[in-house]
C-alpha cells in the first residue's frame, strides 16, 4: 500500500501551516491546557487516515477515546473506521513502556499513525524519589527513542500529546518533560483557548526548524476542530 507524504488533520488551515499535513517519519507533539481540543485533533487525524484504509495504533493513556466522541467525528463511517483503529489502555507507566516497546509486532504496511494521548500522564503520576525520577526520565527518553525509530523504519507519523504546567510567572504554560519531548519531536503544535468555542493552533516548530507566527483560528464543533469562519 502506497502511503501519503502527509496525513491530513481534517483542518485545511492547519494542514496549510504544516505544508500539507502531519509529516511521516517524525514525532509531532500537541500540547495545551485542558479543553483546547488536543484529543479531538488526534481523533480526527486518525479518522481521516482510516477513510483512506490506513490504520492507527492508538495508546489511550488518558481514557479520552470515548465512543460518543468518536462517532461524532467519524459520522456515517464510524462502524467501518472503528475496525482499523486499534486502542491500547495502559494503567501504569511500566505498562505504557511495555506497549510502546512491543508496537512493532502490530505494524503492517497499512499502519500509518501511532498515537500516545498523553505520553506524560502516567509519568507524572509516578510517586518517586530523586533516584526513581532519574529512572523515569530514562524510561521516557527510551520510549521516545523507540517511537522515533519506528517512525523512520516504517514511514509512520507519531502523534503525541502532553500534560502541561504553568511557568513561574503563571503567564504561560509548557509541556511536562519539555526538554525530553522537544529533543525528539520534529513538529510542535500548541493549542490555546480563545473566547467561546474558538481555539488557536500555533505551530512552534516544523520539521525540526523553529517557526515564527504560524497560527490559525479553529472552532471546536460537534464534528471536530474545524476552520473558524
Amino acid at each position: 500500500m502506497l502511503k501519503p507524504k502527509f496525513l491530513s488533520t481534517k483542518s485545511s488551515c492547519l494542514d496549510k501551516l504544516l505544508n500539507g499535513g502531519l509529516a511521516l517519519e517524525e514525532l509531532t507533539l500537541i500540547y495545551g491546557e485542558a479543553s483546547t481540543g488536543k484529543t479531538t485533533l488526534i481523533l480526527q487525524t486518525a479518522v481521516e487516515a482510516a477513510k483512506n484504509s490506513l490504520k492507527t495504533l492508538y495508546i489511550d493513556v488518558d481514557c479520552s477515546f470515548t465512543p460518543q466522541r468518536f462517532i461524532q467525528i467519524a459520522g456515517l463511517n464510524a462502524n467501518e473506521i472503528s475496525s482499523i483503529i486499534f486502542v491500547f489502555s495502559p494503567k501504569t507507566f511500566f505498562e505504557q513502556t511495555q506497549i510502546i516497546e512491543n508496537l512493532e509486532s502490530y505494524i503492517s504496511k497499512s499502519v500509518v499513525l501511532i498515537v500516545v494521548d498523553s505520553i506524560t500522564t502516567l509519568y507524572r503520576l509516578e510517586s518517586s524519589t530523586l533516584e526513581e525520577r532519574f529512572a523515569l526520565n530514562r524510561a521516557l527518553n527510551r520510549q521516545l527513542a523507540y517511537l522515533a525509530e519506528l517512525a523512520k523504519k516504517h514511514s509512520l507519523a507519531v502523534l503525541l500529546t502532553s500534560q502541561v504546567h504553568s511557568l513561574l510567572n503563571y503567564a504561560d504554560i509548557e509541556p511536562i518533560a519539555k526538554r525530553t519531548l522537544f529533543h525528539w519531536c520534529g513538529t510542535i503544535i500548541k493549542l490555546r483557548n480563545l473566547k467561546g468555542n474558538f481555539k488557536e493552533a500555533i505551530v512552534e516548530r516544523l520539521n525540526f526548524k523553529e517557526t515564527f507566527n504560524l497560527k490559525c483560528k479553529l472552532k471546536l464543533a460537534k464534528e471536530g476542530l474545524i476552520n473558524a469562519v
